[in-house]
């Protein structure tokens, strides 16, 4: 695999790493993936061509490398927990883990290089309501674990339903009027770019007079 190693060699040395199309075309952009620990991705490669020799790295240690007429050599740590798809070119990494997070190359003389950038993720836990109140408003807090990693991935927004709701400078907490209706559910829903999940609060447990037990409710969509 000269020719591919030579060409990621060059790729390195520029700071980039390109993926050659046909057309003397050149893309420069890594792609980026997302993996759930203890689940599956899979780095697709369309290829027109017809490849004869494949290696992909894990940063600069070598995951797995193939070329016609021989057997599959899978490295450690991937040993039994990768496949690859020797007509397209494709990785699947299964039972991933945090430790899997890095950037990948897909490396082959007849197609060039592919850089990948994948970011392994907890599953997404429901998310906890609880809300604080002064004489005139509420405020509902929805709440990821701190622990829970990558929390730069999360995305926060809300059902008030017939309740106006105000937002706040922080995406994760909405204001609202003690003079509105209080009889209705609130309704949190945090994404990442795999999952969500939405949890509901009663209002009217928000405030200290009223003598109803407070209470949520989960629903999970993953």
């Amino acid at each position: 695999m000269t020719a591919g190693r030579a060409w990621g060699w060059a790729a390195g040395v520029l700071g980039v790493v390109c993926l050659v199309l046909q057309f003397d075309s050149i893309s420069c952009d890594p792609q980026r993936m997302f993996g759930i620990v203890n689940k599956s991705v899979t780095f697709y490669v369309a290829s027109s061509e017809h490849v004869t020799e494949i290696m992909w790295t894990k940063s600069k240690d070598k995951v797995i490398e193939w070329e016609a007429g021989s057997s599959i050599h899978v490295f450690p740590p991937f040993v039994d927990r990768v496949h690859l798809d020797t007509t397209s070119g494709s990785l699947t990494i299964f039972n991933l883990t945090s430790s899997d997070e890095a950037e990948y190359r897909f490396e082959s003389p007849s197609f060039g290089d592919i850089l990948f950038t994948l970011n392994v993720i907890d599953p997404l836990p429901s998310p906890t309501l609880n809300c604080t109140s002064t004489a005139e408003d509420i405020t509902v807090h929805c709440r990821i674990p701190e622990s829970y990693n990558h929390t730069e991935f999360l995305n926060y927004s809300w059902n008030c339903f017939s309740t106006p709701c105000e937002s706040s400078s922080d995406p994760s907490e909405v204001l609202i009027k003690k003079k509105n209706d209080l009889s209705q559910e609130i309704q949190c829903i945090v994404s990442n770019p795999l999952s969500k999940q939405t949890s509901s609060l009663a209002l009217a447990t928000c405030v200290p007079n009223i003598p109803v037990d407070r209470y949520y409710k989960v629903k999970s969509n993953v």
